[in-house]
């Protein structure tokens, strides 16, 4: 009798928890959640350094600008399509919180270089401004 009740409540935990895992849908909408990120604080510094606009090599421009409200700084970054907001992850990078977009800033003191990747695609930009 008790293999009878560890193998049906394995059975249910199994059921719930592969109901948990998928994806939420809405009126034939699939909402994809990014994975969780641990954003890292951010030096003030480099919340002014890194805003600006980047020329990229395939044409587009990078607008990254800051937003102070609430005591909060935020970062968002616009490729020409609306922006997304920016969580730090270390070390010069990151990464957008609705979106799969990273960057990486390359430079001692001011970002010289941003390197960009946006799904399977990569750009660079070498100057700022």
């Amino acid at each position: 009798m008790r293999i009878k009740h560890i193998a049906l409540f394995a059975a249910i935990a199994a059921v719930s928890f592969s109901s948990g895992a998928a994806p939420q849908t809405t009126d034939n909408e699939v909402k994809v959640r990014a994975p969780n990120v641990k954003q890292v604080m951010m030096a003030p510094f480099m919340y002014d350094r890194v805003q600006g606009e980047y020329a990229l090599e395939d044409g587009r421009v990078l607008q990254v600008k800051g937003k102070i409200g609430d005591g909060q700084r935020a970062l968002y970054a616009d490729l020409g399509d609306g922006p997304v907001e920016l969580v730090h992850v270390g070390k010069k990078r990151f990464v957008a919180v609705d979106r799969d977009l990273s960057l990486r800033f390359q430079g001692d003191r001011i970002p010289e270089t941003v390197f960009v990747r946006e799904g399977d695609k990569r750009a660079v930009a070498s100057v700022q401004r």
